[in-house]
């Protein structure tokens, strides 16, 4: 390997040791606990600035797109509804046959791939998908969900499927906006998580204005990229009160900061205020399940386990060890499901 002594590779190794503070080191009382949790809560709002993004629309208003699919355990419908002037947002909204009164409701958040219709399990023409996946690391878990009861609404993020650039849409489905929106929202003081998880909230109101859900009853549950929007919109949104993370906690260090991942990944900022473990410490005490495969090469299981005692360790000292769930299965960068299903699920 060549070298030269201008490389910045020793730079960037003690930028992060000389940066990370560890907020919760010293922690070891409830009460402080939640003063270290609230501050991060309010930087977390700070550095996804969702205030930032331009003309929200404070009424929705959805329009129905096409018409429903219907299958066996549920229904499907796609909608449009404007959520910025001039950005509107795809999502569909999954029910039950048999839907019950106050049904729960979650967010389904996907990963990279084909985008929303991945967890869908329907084709690029908005159809029923005959032929699986070849990679079905995302199992079509909102497929899954609604079939055991719950309203899942699951929008296409921004950068993926249809919600890529239009230069973009001719290019195989794999191949994401995520790059140039990344590096062209900077300038706005904005990025690719601040909008998606500006829509993963959008979702819950949408759900919680759903003549079937309970509002006390929303959850939310991502996949890998998909997994940092849920994160991030449930450290921002009290809305959600369950929430699944699957193939993404880990440590900025081992994983984002070590390896190659998409740009829409990197958050200005965001080591001073926490790892990623840090932020999924303020969830608690709500309840929060983690998925992590033992063969997941994108975050690494070694610091997903590191990452899961830090978590452990919070809401124990909230009394709160019974609300979250560490699914580590032998798997790939995938979702699992053998506990998260039900979890979302059961009330």
């Amino acid at each position: 390997m060549k070298s030269s002594p201008y490389s910045p590779d020793g730079f960037m190794k003690t930028l992060y040791e000389n940066t990370y503070t560890n907020p919760f080191e010293n922690v070891n009382t409830k009460e402080d606990v939640s003063a270290v949790c609230e501050s991060i809560r309010a930087q977390a709002k700070s550095i996804f600035c969702i205030d930032k993004i331009p003309d929200r629309v404070t009424e929705l208003k959805p329009i129905p797109v096409g018409k429903p699919l219907i299958y066996k355990d549920y229904t499907l419908q796609k909608y449009s509804v404007e959520i910025c002037t001039g950005l509107n947002m795809a999502y569909y909204m999954l029910t039950p046959v048999n839907v019950k009164a106050d049904a729960p409701g979650v967010v389904a958040l996907c990963g990279h791939g084909y985008g929303v219709r991945q967890i869908l399990g329907i084709n690029k023409k908005g159809g029923k998908k005959l032929i699986p996946y070849l990679d079905d690391y995302q199992k079509s878990f909102a497929v899954e969900l609604v079939k055991r009861g719950c309203v899942v609404i699951a929008p296409e993020l921004i950068g993926f499927g249809e919600a890529r650039l239009k230069k973009d849409l001719i290019k195989p489905f794999y191949i994401s906006s995520c790059d140039e929106l990344s590096h062209h929202l900077l300038p706005y003081g904005l990025t690719v998580a601040t909008m998606r998880v500006y829509q993963a909230v959008v979702c819950a109101r949408l759900l919680q204005e759903n003549e079937n859900t309970d509002a006390d009853k929303i959850s939310c549950m991502g996949i890998s990229g998909g997994g940092l929007t849920a994160l991030f919109a449930s450290v921002t949104d009290q809305a959600f009160k369950k929430t699944v993370i699957s193939g993404y906690i880990n440590t900025f260090r081992d994983s984002i900061l070590s390896l190659w991942h998409c740009p829409d990944n990197y958050i200005p900022d965001i080591i001073r205020t926490g790892e990623i473990y840090d932020f999924a410490c303020t969830l608690a005490p709500r309840k929060l399940l983690i998925e992590s495969g033992t063969r997941d090469k994108l975050f690494p299981i070694n610091a997903s386990r590191q990452a899961h005692e830090s978590i452990k360790r919070i809401y124990a000292l909230l009394g709160a060890q019974d609300n979250i769930v560490i699914d580590v299965f032998d798997g790939k960068h995938s979702v699992s499901g053998r506990k998260a299903f039900d979890f979302l699920s059961e009330y």
